[in-house]
């Protein structure tokens, strides 16, 4: 029984003692996982987006029937500062040092895989003496069209020139107001493939450096850029100016990224902002809104953003939202190097219910992006 009953204590001792260290032991908290430099970050939703709509829309002529005028010379007001962000610092990527080399920089050629172009033909040059030129263009099925600051042209597949060089302001003439009266580039010649239409705008400041600022959009009624276009004139701010705007084509909108500059003497980085377009409004020609975060109040250094713009026939899952992406060095005050991304939802039965979300940052291998 002596046998028996020692092994009997022996675990009772141990039942009696558990209450003075087993809720200690239950209550601690697990070990912190190390995260992974490439896990993304936690995203934000953005919500209360500012709503507006288009300040003037109409049908324009056929544009092959609009005479061109002569290149118009760029501005002087175009000369604008280059994107600085107030949190910058000349700091080195962690771990590299001063004098090193940026790690994934290729500084050999790569192999030769891209065939050979179908045809090749000269484009339409600097005809205003901008700078910089902004140099841009997109191909539809039958067409190319070509925007260099502050002229586009248009040619068919096989190098014909079809219209123009023109001044890009040639598109609103006759609509009136600052996007007939001034020619002030950063311009955009995109091809929407879900409606075989075409999308060119470039910004109006007519009180440079003062506002209110201007964006200018049109739409061509058919698939033929030489024909009729649906005009739009949309006032995007008082007080900041919309630099550098971004566009891509998405079956519920055209959007829009910008670099926004403080109005006034010194134009101070205001950080950058998105815009949504009402797609279907605009290609039926009808008055248009837009919805627009401003990022520069969730962190100033964000900038450079750019829209997902579709390409080819097939579109993206239903009610998929439109997707902005950036890329920041850790020069520029973050952390480290990372690439940004975001999600814009926008709602046009009840504009208040449009979202921004993110962004979701994944952290890259280490770059210099000078």
């Amino acid at each position: 029984m002596k046998s028996a009953i020692s092994p009997l204590i022996g675990l009772l001792f141990i039942v009696m003692a558990l209450p003075a260290w087993w809720p200690a032991f239950a209550q601690a908290p697990p070990p912190t996982p190390t995260p992974s430099p490439f896990a993304p970050q936690q995203a934000s939703v953005l919500t209360q987006p500012q709503v507006s709509a288009s300040i003037k829309n109409d049908a324009s002529l056929p544009l092959r029937d609009i005479t061109p005028d002569p290149a118009s010379q760029a501005p002087a007001a175009r000369q604008l500062p280059r994107l600085s962000r107030p949190s910058a610092v000349a700091a080195p990527d962690a771990g590299i040092g001063v004098l090193a080399l940026d790690p994934v920089l290729q500084d050999w050629p790569g192999t030769p895989t891209m065939p050979s172009p179908i045809r090749s033909f000269a484009g339409i040059g600097n005809r205003n003496g901008a700078v910089p030129p902004d140099t841009n263009g997109d191909v539809g099925p039958n067409h190319y069209v070509q925007w260099v600051n502050l002229s586009f042209q248009i040619w068919d597949k096989s190098g014909n020139s079809l219209y123009g060089p023109a001044n890009g302001n040639a598109l609103w003439s006759g609509f009136g107001g600052p996007c007939q009266t001034t020619n002030d580039g950063d311009p955009i010649a995109l091809y929407d493939p879900l409606a075989d239409r075409w999308l060119m705008s470039q910004f109006a400041l007519p009180n440079y450096p003062n506002g209110p600022f201007y964006q200018c959009i049109a739409i061509s009624q058919t698939p033929d850029p030489t024909g009729a276009w649906y005009r739009y004139a949309f006032q995007v701010s008082a007080t900041k100016m919309n630099d550098y705007p971004k566009f891509g084509v998405w079956p519920d909108g055209y959007y829009m990224s910008v670099n926004q500059f403080g109005a006034g003497s010194g134009q101070p980085w205001a950080g950058a902002g998105v815009f949504a377009f009402d797609r279907a409004k605009m290609l039926s020609g009808q008055p248009a809104s837009f919805v627009y975060f401003d990022l520069y109040g969730v962190n100033p250094s964000y900038g450079g953003l750019l829209p997902a713009d579709l390409d080819g026939p097939t579109p993206p899952p239903l009610g998929s939202p439109n997707y902005f992406a950036a890329v920041d060095d850790n020069a520029a005050g973050f952390p480290t190097d990372v690439f940004h991304i975001w999600k814009f939802h926008v709602d046009w039965s009840n504009t208040a219910n449009s979202t921004l979300t993110g962004p979701t940052d994944l952290t890259t291998a280490a770059f210099d992006w000078n």
